[in-house]
């Protein structure tokens, strides 16, 4: 066909005399980025024509319920109105740009060009199989069926999930993130995505209200990411929208955290097993010709000015839902009662590299974390009926419903739900409250007892003691001792940091991690170094409580902390070079070297091992 005067006309010579079309015309060729357009979603190639958001409809699938648009112009160039536009100076997609198209990585599965074989398929002796299909019978007869991952809204064709060209499949993360700090633990909780699609420039639909009807007969659609509309949709203020981070079903048992939009739909259903009311019933019960039947008026209408705005358009009372409900059993429809579901849709497009792709750590390692952002549903809720997620989503899950006291749904992630503890984020709130009692308590003991002991020693003048220079400690034992204690000191206070990242907004979370590790490693390496030096030269024995006599003498040494220390008695155990110690001490140290120690190392091991091995860890 030709276009002519803004018609399509047959072209005659491209048909034979029996009206079949001609050889010279039919030629095979990988379908265009453009082709895929047309069922699929907003597709842009001319850099020299803005790019426009013709609305938020259904004409374009794949961009009103993800927002997704497939363009290598940059979006300072595009026709939509979008915030700090000249700031904008990526692509709405790096692949685009860099002149690929959706036939890339959604091939026909018998172009042998691409074809894989199964591992299942696949003789065990090899790794690789040369042989492929003759490309004069790929050219005869290419598949039309196309390779494709795992999205939450995807239930077609499921034997070919996960056919396709993944991130991994030609980006190189050794390469390319070798600043990430424990890259695997990251890349196996994780999807690329969710860092390289931080933000939709685009809008997307958010709800859909099935439970009313519109004088047009459809029901009310809301989209998300549109602050303001304009005379038409190209002049309206697109603000875009975060998506939504949720656990999607890699397909090998595994999960890791995608970009998703949510879209909430309420409707009306009927019967057990429950079926959904048809829009002609809808229409039948609301509408009186292009207008509303008069009960429905007269209980909807709240100020009285004989139409129904968007505010009133709501069912938001028991005596709406009954109205509307007893008009559809009128109708023979049994039991009519509202319900509401949750549909993710999974974002794999619109993909920014360099500085757009969120790289700070505290982007996720604080309090406000991208991990919990949560998402808008709704601004109400029709019969206060909370939906839930659809049956069977592979991205179902990982959160919950909050409503706010406005009437606003959200839904709220939750790193509980996912099997996630996000350092920086999450905490344990008894261990929380009993390391501050503990570090409280310390210092509250120290101080009282210091100050007791100086008030007594104003009241009572100290004796004038005989002095002689005892060399008590090493040079060894001085340089291990002090540098286990600043080890210390700096391990509690760069944990705190990793702990609480918010309280300490100077510091760079991936540099305390890195500062963290180091003080650990020096902790470990000097109390081996300080084992083997106590054991050699029998130091050793200076930690070991004896027996024999053991609990007379620490009843002894803490009555004389109690009581003796403040009236200026003499120490029960004098402290020479052979016994620094007394038996509090060595009951503290012995609990220290052989308890705290060790399980500070093992639990510091696991967290920094997380990396090296993986399966250990989740353990």
């Amino acid at each position: 066909v030709e276009e002519k005067s803004g018609e399509l006309v047959w072209n005659a010579a491209a048909f034979n005399e029996d009206g079949e079309l001609s050889k010279s015309f039919v030629t095979i060729q990988d379908p265009t980025s453009e082709n895929c357009a047309q069922c699929h979603g907003l597709v842009h190639v001319d850099s020299l024509t803005p790019l426009v958001l013709e609305g938020c409809t259904p004409d374009q699938w794949s961009t009103i319920t993800t927002g997704q648009i497939f363009s290598p112009q940059r979006m300072s160039d595009s026709g939509m109105n979008l915030p700090e536009k000249e700031t904008l100076g990526r692509s709405w997609d790096i692949h685009a740009e860099r002149v690929l198209e959706c036939t890339s990585c959604h091939y026909a599965l018998n172009n042998p060009t691409y074809y894989q074989e199964l591992s299942e398929d696949r003789p065990a002796h090899l790794i690789f199989d040369p042989r492929r299909i003759d490309l004069g019978e790929y050219l005869n007869r290419p598949l039309h069926e196309f390779a494709k991952g795992s999205s939450a809204q995807g239930t077609l064709a499921s034997e070919l999930d996960n056919t396709l060209r993944r991130c991994e499949s030609c980006h190189s993360t050794e390469v390319t993130h070798d600043w990430l700090p424990y890259k695997d633990t990251h890349m196996t909780a994780l999807s690329c995505e969710s860092c390289h699609v931080p933000q939709m420039y685009s809008s997307s639909r958010q709800f859909m209200d099935w439970t009313i009807i519109q004088t047009d007969g459809t029901p009310r659609s809301v989209c998300r990411g549109v602050a303001q509309e304009g005379d038409t949709f190209s002049t309206a203020y697109i603000t875009g929208f975060e998506p939504v981070l949720l656990p999607l079903d890699n397909g090998d048992g595994t999960t890791s955290l995608a970009p998703h939009n949510l879209i909430t739909t309420w409707f009306w259903v009927y019967g057990d097993p429950e079926r959904p009311v048809p829009l002609r019933d809808l229409q039948a019960v609301w509408l009186d010709g292009d207008q509303y039947y008069a009960d429905i008026m007269q209980l909807f209408d709240a100020n009285g000015d004989g139409a129904l705005d968007e505010m009133e358009l709501v069912i938001d009372s028991d005596a709406k839902e009954a109205l509307i409900a007893a008009h559809l059993e009128a109708r023979g429809l049994e039991n009519p009662r509202i319900q509401g579901e949750v549909q993710p849709y999974s974002i794999h497009h619109d993909v920014a590299t360099g500085d757009w792709a969120t790289k700070e750590c505290n982007a996720c390692h604080g309090d406000e974390s991208r991990v919990t952002a949560a998402l808008q549903l709704s601004s109400y809720t029709p019969g206060g009926v909370l939906p839930t997620f659809v049956g069977g989503s592979v991205a179902a899950g990982g959160g919950e419903l909050v409503e706010n006291e406005d009437g606003t749904l959200f839904f709220q992630p939750l790193t509980s739900e996912q099997s996630l503890y996000v350092l920086g984020h999450d905490n344990v709130t008894w261990v929380d409250w009993l390391g501050a009692l503990l570090f409280v308590g310390t210092l509250a003991g120290v101080v009282v007892h210091g100050g007791l002991r100086y008030w007594a020693m104003r009241r009572n003048p100290p004796h004038e003691p005989r002095l002689r220079r005892v060399y008590m400690y090493g040079v060894y034992e001085r340089l291990w001792h002090w540098l286990q204690t600043a080890a210390i000191m700096l391990l509690i206070f760069t944990g705190l940091v990793i702990h609480k990242p918010s309280l300490f907004g100077v510091f760079s979370f991936r540099g305390v991690v890195l500062v963290h590790n180091v003080l650990a490693a020096i902790l470990v390496i000097n109390a081996a170094l300080s084992l083997f030096y106590h054991l050699v030269s029998g130091e050793i024995q200076q930690f070991l409580p004896r027996p024999r006599g053991f609990f007379d003498q620490a009843i002894e040494q803490t009555l004389f902390y109690i009581r003796g220390i403040f009236k200026g008695d003499e120490h029960p155990f004098e402290k020479t070079k052979d016994r620094k110690l007394n038996p509090l001490q060595q009951m503290t140290y012995f609990g220290i070297l052989n308890v705290l120690l060790p399980l500070q190392v093992v639990t510091g091991i696991l967290m920094w091992g997380v990396q090296r091995w993986p399966d250990v860890a989740a353990r």
